[in-house]
């Protein structure tokens, strides 16, 4: 690899934190929040309706935000917070800071998103934010990064930052950073939850201390 890595972009859920204890294979925002309202069951339900149908993700995210109407904010906090962290992550983005741009690159839902990135300091974070007025949720989203298309942000983040995409680490462990990993210089699976994730990656680590040693050798 010839380009010194300048920044590094990580998934969200499943990946920057886990949300391991609430029944979701994805261990994903969305399925805490959904578990926080008791909706875990319709949300598990339309994920099946539409998971296999890439140019509907919009319509999925909508549905699942219009469930939320009327819901008071608070209600999620017992579930989401502290946020888990995976292991690792917490350290690795303080010894990293000041040494390279760090963000959050994900679908995941901002009540966790952006609370993940006002605590650990990153450099910029792409999630997805639901709509809240006074405390209650609006039923209404912007749905900004779409499961399937977050790789499209990575020339945004190349302008934005002046780097090129051989400079990049991107930290992803779905298919849908697969997209993400074919475009930058290093890609990294950090518990990889199918085996072709693992294949793309240039590397596989289960701690987030891992990716210090990995950049110390580039």
């Amino acid at each position: 690899m010839s380009a010194k890595i300048k920044l590094v972009s990580i998934d969200g859920d499943g990946c920057l934190f886990a949300y391991t204890n609430i029944g979701s294979a994805f261990h994903s925002s969305w399925d805490a929040v959904a578990f926080a309202y008791g909706l875990k069951e319709t949300w598990d339900a339309r994920a099946q309706k539409y998971i296999g149908n890439k140019n509907q993700s919009d319509i999925w995210a909508q549905e699942d935000a219009a469930d939320l109407r009327g819901r008071p904010v608070s209600q999620a906090g017992p579930t989401l917070y502290p946020i888990p962290y995976s292991n690792g992550a917490k350290e690795f983005l303080k010894t990293s800071q000041g040494r390279l741009r760090r963000g959050l690159l994900s679908g995941c839902l901002d009540v966790v998103g952006k609370k993940a990135a006002a605590e650990t300091e990153l450099d910029f974070c792409f999630c997805n934010t639901l709509h809240a007025e006074d405390g209650i949720f609006s039923g209404t989203m912007d749905y900004a990064v779409p499961v399937w298309h977050k790789h499209l942000f990575i020339d945004e983040i190349c302008k934005k930052y002046d780097v090129t995409p051989g400079e990049i680490c991107h930290v992803g462990d779905h298919e849908n950073d697969i997209a993400c990993f074919e475009r930058v210089g290093l890609p990294v699976a950090f518990n990889p939850k199918l085996e072709k994730v693992a294949r793309m990656a240039k590397y596989v680590i289960s701690d987030f201390r891992e990716l210090n040693r990995i950049l110390e050798l580039i």
